[in-house]
């Protein structure tokens, strides 16, 4: 799984560079200023991501998949993105998007789904079925900002269970048109 991993995160990045400002932050009308509109930036960095996808590629991505009655999931989550073959508990990558301005109990909530999502997960016969790989996506901070929200963030979380920043990849989008990259919790 790691080369289709390498592949979906490559035209994952990819994708980042071609949303544009009116997606990134949402002109407003009667505002000054655009908002940051998480569901309009998710929908068009969904829709720039699908673009890159090849036809035979085995695996299919999804965007907000209810797993509320999931007969092997537990909980109410609506993950971002999840790729995976459906009708099997073959899954690859999960991710969840947030921009700059969500609350630190957002984005706790979110790395606490992620670590779920990497650990938890049974099929109908009781083996393993996590999520190969975990992406927590966050756009509008720039990299001299991430020590101070990744501090925040595992300040937020103490010495919480629930989260294992070894099981989750973090990555930042500065802005529109930029590609997005790679950073660390350590």
């Amino acid at each position: 799984m790691r080369e289709q991993l390498k592949l979906v995160t490559d035209w994952l990045l990819q994708a980042s560079e071609q949303v544009g400002p009116e997606y990134f932050q949402l002109p407003v009308a009667g505002a000054e200023e655009p908002e940051y509109r998480e569901r309009v930036y998710c929908y068009e960095l969904y829709h720039r991501w699908r673009c890159h996808w090849d036809d035979d590629f085995p695996f299919s991505l999804g965007g907000e998949i209810d797993k509320s009655g999931h007969p092997l999931i537990r909980g109410a989550a609506k993950p971002d993105f999840l790729v995976h073959i459906p009708r099997h508990m073959t899954n690859l990558v999960i991710v969840e998007v947030k921009p700059s301005n969500a609350s630190a109990a957002k984005m706790t909530a979110d790395l606490k789904k992620l670590t779920s999502y990497r650990r938890d997960l049974r099929d109908q016969n009781g083996l393993a079925a996590s999520y190969y790989a975990a992406y927590f996506w966050v756009y509008g901070v720039r990299v001299d900002q991430w020590p101070e929200l990744r501090s925040r963030l595992l300040a937020e979380i103490g010495r919480s269970r629930d989260f294992d920043p070894e099981l989750v990849s973090c990555f930042l989008h500065e802005q529109a048109g930029s590609r997005a990259i790679a950073v660390r919790w350590k």
